[in-house]
């Protein structure tokens, strides 16, 4: 008896369907789909994608070597007994790794550090410390262009160089950020959430366990200073982003392909049933003297066999020269002589390219049917009434509250840079520069910040935060999700957008 077939809905197959759909009833035509993946107007989705993809490889290769978990633990043990200190050396800590490499990898990293952390601490339930450190990876992420692919729409659509990015949006965090944390814990003040004493149950050697690869971590730490170093120097002189930071991750994967093939004699031999090709899945190797700090830290996966039961099913059912069983043995094959590259491939951000894209091609679609240029002169009016302060507050607020209804952070940044966009070049007069740059910068708060508002979906790393916590054994309701973060992004959001007035004010006096 055939089984059900069912088509997921998530955030590629509804857009995909939307973008057949109005292709199919014409409303949508090719060039509106070309004009979406190509670019227009100073957008240019292939580059942009370049540019995210190079730099999250080299990002999550790095954290495959441990730095990532080795200087987690390490701040840790500085944190001593004292659970506020701690509380606040993780918050810190977490706000760094976020403007260096971006939300994504402290969501992967440090969600699953912090979930065996507080298990091993006995701090039950871990409320505190996962919302504290969700708040901490999305605000920080908005301060360098590399650090968000909504950083990298605006950055193209508006000609901003990443030096001059950098320097308006800085001071909003760092305000947003200091003020945040009294928030934290007036929210988290019970005394089960953040306890006054911590037993850190992690010795040195413990700690040193998390550093798996410590040649890794010194090069790609290395790489990607330079890379980040080197692309501040060129934004100013019309180089492709992208030109500067494939280079750098090609160097990161061929670094890796050696890693691997140097260790190859380390393996062990496929089992027959391995070898087989009935597939099977990669998952990091433990080893830690704990048993949840081993399954933090290795990059080394390590291959299951299949069951008897799934193996005479494949020699069973399949033909022995069919073409599936043949990828599955290849791609069995690889995996095994390349652990490290496969791991990272497996956690690379590769279906943002399929959604960025249709994202691009349906605001495009929009555009071409004259709902952007209504959009833009809704804005035009609203900037009439309420001056800079409406720019600000007012794209401030609409970024936020988008993120969780236009499929993810990313769909709201892109609408909203097309509002932007067609508001300065059709008004007249012009737009004076504290409005433009009133609105542009506070799209780029509301765009990072929006991540922590109403929704898991704001984001996609609200899903994958959601989705590791799931595997690890805490579950995080919607509601609370709403509850705990709203009063923080208000928060934040009110006080960046109150310093970036005051900036717009002095900036162009």
């Amino acid at each position: 008896m055939l089984k059900p077939q069912y088509i997921p809905l998530n955030f590629i197959t509804i857009p995909l369907a939307s973008v057949l759909l109005l292709l199919a009833t014409r409303v949508f035509n090719s060039q509106t789909v070309r004009d979406g993946i190509v670019g227009t107007g100073g957008v240019s989705p292939l580059n942009i994608m370049a540019l995210f993809i190079s730099l999250a490889y080299i990002s999550i290769s790095l954290d495959a070597t441990g730095l990532l978990r080795f200087l987690a633990f390490w701040v840790a043990n500085k944190g001593g007994s004292s659970g506020h200190r701690l509380f606040a050396y993780l918050y810190v800590f977490f706000l760094l790794c976020g403007v260096i490499v971006g939300n994504d990898p402290v969501i992967l990293s440090g969600t699953a550090f912090l979930a065996y952390f507080t298990r091993a601490a006995g701090i039950t339930p871990p409320t505190a410390w996962i919302f504290s450190q969700f708040a901490a990876a999305n605000m920080a992420s908005v301060v360098l262009v590399s650090s968000n692919p909504t950083n990298l729409v605006l950055s193209g659509a508006f000609s901003l160089s990443f030096l001059s990015y950098a320097a308006h949006v800085a001071l909003p965090f760092l305000a947003a950020a200091a003020c945040v944390f009294p928030l934290l814990l007036v929210l988290f003040r019970a005394p089960a959430l953040i306890p006054p004493r911590i037993d850190v149950p992690l010795s040195p050697a413990e700690v040193r366990a998390a550093l798996v690869d410590p040649a890794g971590a010194v090069f790609g730490a290395v790489l990607l200073g330079v890379t980040l170093a080197v692309l501040v120097g060129v934004s100013t002189v019309g180089v492709p982003v992208y030109m500067v930071t494939v280079p750098p991750a090609v160097i990161m994967l061929l670094r890796d392909v050696r890693h691997d093939w140097s260790r190859r004699n380390l393996q062990a031999p496929l089992s027959p049933a391995q070898d087989d090709g009935s597939g099977e899945d990669t998952e990091v190797e433990v080893q830690s003297t704990a048993h949840e700090l081993h399954e933090l830290a290795s990059r080394t996966p390590s291959t299951t066999a299949p069951s008897s039961a799934s193996t005479t099913s494949t020699s069973t059912h399949t033909r022995p020269y069919a073409l599936l069983p043949r990828l599955q043995r290849a791609h069995a094959r690889l995996t095994r002589a390349f652990p490290t590259v496969a791991h990272i491939a497996a956690r690379l951000p590769l279906a943002l390219l399929p959604f960025a894209f249709l994202m691009f091609v349906l605001v495009q679609g929009l555009a071409a049917q004259g709902w952007v240029a209504l959009f833009a002169r809704w804005w035009a009016a609203w900037l009439r009434a309420t001056g800079v302060l409406g720019a600000v507050g007012g794209m401030g607020f609409l970024a936020c509250v988008m993120c969780n209804f236009c499929g993810t952070n990313i769909g709201a940044t892109i609408l909203l840079a097309r509002v932007i966009q067609l508001w300065l070049s059709t008004t007249s007069p012009a737009p004076g520069p504290r409005e433009r740059d009133g609105a542009v910068y506070a799209l780029a708060l509301g765009s990072n910040f929006g991540a922590c508002t109403l929704t898991f979906s704001a984001s996609l790393a609200g899903l994958l935060w959601r989705g590791i916590l799931r595997e690890k054994g805490v579950r995080v309701r919607g509601a609370q999700f709403l509850a705990l973060n709203l009063p923080v992004s208000a928060l934040a959001m009110l006080v960046a957008c109150a310093v970036l007035v005051g900036q717009v004010y002095v900036e162009h006096r």
